[in-house]
């Protein structure tokens, strides 16, 4: 398969014609399905999964990320010896490295300090101190959309404010991808004490006579 790639914005069929190359390649690297989708929820905010899209209003990011500058992700496929720069797969491939924080290339950030601006966005106290590698694995079990917040704040890191980050979409995208790619979606907890709880629990009792 190969990478539709230009300097605009993709249509939602070339998006999955380039989701279909991630998907397939991340999970040859034996990612979760839930981080793969919370991943391409961000690609698909940052670049419409594009690997050549240059940012809109000169801001100087890059490629299906939106490395800003472009030089860091030029500099970082010089560091490990990848190239050309502009090719979807060397981009992924670039990602996961710097998510694991490899010499030179890192961009894995998940201290107090980086976290906590971000709550306004979703971001949780349990996001501080999660690895590069916990969350490839997705060792903490955790949903599409939540890791699409972890992969926004750890790696991302694009504006605290989410009408700017649009921190909501990503998630969303995330839960579409995830059942893009066969996952099921989880259903909304119903807030505990909702008045349908109340008469679910009282018709129980009353069918089992405990009233």
């Amino acid at each position: 398969m190969l990478w539709i790639a230009r300097p605009g914005g993709l249509t939602q069929e070339e998006m999955e014609n380039n989701a279909d190359i991630v998907i397939n390649t991340y999970r040859s690297m034996g990612f979760d399905d839930n981080t793969i989708a919370g991943i391409l929820g961000n690609m698909q905010n940052e670049s419409s999964v594009n690997p050549q899209r240059e940012e809109e209003g000169g801001g100087g990011g890059y490629g299906l990320v939106q490395w800003t500058p472009k030089s860091v992700l030029i500099n970082h496929c010089n560091t490990l010896g990848l190239s050309p720069y502009d090719d979807g797969d060397i981009q992924l491939q670039v990602i996961p490295r710097e998510i694991r924080n490899e010499s030179g290339v890192a961009e894995w950030y998940t201290t107090e300090a980086f976290i906590t601006p971000y709550y306004v966005s979703g971001a949780t106290p349990d996001m501080i101190g999660i690895t590069g590698e916990q969350f490839l694995s997705n060792e903490m079990n955790w949903t599409a959309d939540k890791l699409a917040i972890m992969f926004m704040v750890g790696y991302e890191r694009p504006s605290y404010d989410p009408e700017t980050n649009h921190a909501e979409k990503r998630k969303q995208d995330a839960l579409t991808w995830l059942e893009y790619m066969g996952g099921v979606v989880p259903p909304t907890p119903t807030p505990s004490g909702s008045g349908k709880g109340l008469i679910n629990l009282w018709l129980c009792k009353a069918l089992t006579g405990g009233l």
